[in-house]
């Protein structure tokens, strides 16, 4: 009876161990990225988690000699997952936008009423020189048409 459990246990142990003994790679490698954009009053928050898997095994051959050359059988898988996908809108920032804009309006109003205000100036500027200018041709007109005491009418000639 001894000797039966003494060999259960030796067999137990010895496929326990070569069971431990797997050659298996595993290397892992996990990235997360937060990306922020803000577009006007939205801010969009994304985060990225992106795994890099390597799994394999090493594979030598099944004789008992020492020093054996192997090689490596490996599988890579990348995965990426979305952690978070949020659009938020900065309460702040709105109302920064609106009063700029506000402002801008306001700016918009003011250069217009300065525009009409000097076209106007511009105007009656204009129209007063040409009154001045129709004064002085009527004045120029009446001396022209003037004559001294001592000329005669002026004879219209048939060439002219």
């Amino acid at each position: 009876m001894k000797q039966i459990t003494l060999s259960l246990l030796v067999v137990l142990f010895c496929s326990i161990s070569a069971l431990g003994q797997e050659n298996k790679i595993i290397k892992k490698e996990t990235t997360v990225k937060k990306v922020v954009k803000k577009e006007g009053s939205q801010v969009i928050v994304t985060e990225v988690e992106s795994v890099e898997k390597e799994k394999g095994a090493v594979i030598v051959a099944g004789n008992e000699e020492e020093n054996q050359t192997f090689k490596e059988d490996s599988e890579i898988i990348d995965e990426e997952n979305v952690l978070v996908d949020e659009v938020k809108i900065d309460k702040n920032n709105e109302a920064l936008i609106e009063a700029n804009k506000k402002k801008q309006e306001e700016e918009l109003l003011k250069s217009q009423e300065a525009a009409k205000a000097k076209a106007e100036e511009e105007r009656k500027i204009l129209q007063q020189q040409q009154e001045e200018r129709l004064k002085a041709m009527e004045e120029n007109r009446k001396k022209l048409m003037k004559r001294g005491k001592g000329t005669g009418k002026l004879k219209k000639s048939k060439n002219n």
